[in-house]
């Protein structure tokens, strides 16, 4: 199997060994001098100029940007590197947010790396950033243990063990839930979200988070300039959950930027919010509105990244749609693409992860 990638690179996230502008065709990332193999990855996160990877063995592998620490290394790096720190946990899933890093082991601990300046750690105030990744300490009222963390541009949200949800970071837009009088001023840097539970999925975009609970029921809360929560936007900004869709099919939430989207178990996909790109994979009347995607169906696995989108079917195919001006959908060129198209048309995709401008995927 091989690792292949597309997209933004100019911090070098691409882990191709050098920063380039873009790369808007599919290039192979050479692994022979790392000890990370593709058939063992099991997932890839982006934020604005760095990717880390997670594999099969727990380890996390980092590369690009290291302005704020996010890659847990002395410095920047052209190629995928193992954050050493965390070799004695099993890393089960890790998120990345603009300048940012997160990770949750097999028992429940979470660690946190990068820019803290909005307190989207859940670090103290008095820390900035840090290099170090930290195991995040919390009050049993609030968290027993992790399950699951989403990182959006300066916020944070993760699902705790009891199926609850704590955040962190900025508030201003509302995006950590919190009620109308909350002011990022006076409140702790870490905060559960009252009466929420059976948290099953959650997504943190720019600056608003969607949630799924067990009974198919999706919340959404903070800016909905474009719609982004599936209100209209004559709602601006919401601070509390907002009841916005219903179906007991739907098996995970997703956020990218400006626009949400949800999986149903038989791999339909329905998605919301800011179109200007083409992100939401057809032309809409109400961009709002939380509709099915109409050209894709038996969608295996989806990853949405901050404007654009990356869909794998049950036969192994990529689709691909959204902002490209970065050659983030890795079509050849930079045009918009406006409806789900397939790329890497000769080989069969085993997955695939969306990121901030950047795209991969693990092919046989």
């Amino acid at each position: 199997m091989s690792l292949y990638c597309w997209g933004a690179n100019s911090y070098g996230q691409l882990g191709l060994g050098y920063r380039s502008d873009e790369e808007i065709t599919p290039k192979e990332i050479p692994l022979k001098d790392c000890d990370l193999r593709a058939e063992n990855i099991v997932s890839i996160a982006g934020g604005a100029g760095h990717t880390l990877i997670l594999d099969n063995q727990g380890f996390v592998y980092c590369c690009g940007w290291n302005s704020k620490g996010q890659l847990a290394l002395s410095d920047d790096t052209l190629k995928f590197s193992q954050i050493e720190i965390l070799k004695e946990f099993k890393v089960v899933q890790i998120s990345c947010g603009w300048d940012f890093s997160a990770a949750v082991t097999e028992c429940g601990k979470q660690f946190v790396w990068g820019n803290n300046g909005n307190t989207q750690l859940g670090l103290s105030k008095s820390i900035t950033c840090t290099g170090i990744p930290s195991r995040l300490q919390v009050s049993q009222k609030l968290a027993t243990g992790f399950k699951h963390v989403s990182c959006g541009l300066r916020h944070t949200a993760m699902i705790t063990k009891d199926g609850g949800l704590v955040v962190a970071g900025t508030g201003a837009k509302g995006q950590l839930g919190l009620g109308d009088n909350f002011d990022d001023n006076n409140y702790l840097s870490i905060s559960r979200v009252p009466d929420l539970s059976d948290v099953i999925s959650v997504a943190s975009g720019q600056h608003h988070t969607v949630v799924l609970i067990d009974n198919g029921t999706v919340l959404s809360w903070g800016e909905n300039k474009f719609g982004q929560l599936g209100v209209d936007p004559n709602v601006a900004n919401s601070f509390v959950p907002l009841e916005v869709f219903n179906n007991e099919s739907l098996k995970t939430v997703y956020a990218g930027w400006t626009h949400s989207a949800a999986l149903t178990d038989n791999g339909e996909v329905y998605m919301w919010g800011r179109n200007s790109y083409g992100q939401l994979g057809s032309q809409r009347d109400v961009p709002y509105k939380i509709e099915k995607v109409p050209s894709l169906s038996n969608v295996s696995q989806l990853s949405v990244g901050s404007e654009h989108n990356l869909a794998i079917t049950s036969e192994g195919k990529l689709l691909a749609w959204g902002w490209n001006e970065h050659g983030s959908c890795g079509t050849g060129d930079k045009k918009d693409v406006k409806v789900p198209t397939q790329i890497l048309a000769n080989k069969k995709v085993k997955s695939a992860f969306a990121c901030t401008g950047s795209s991969f995927a693990v092919v046989e």
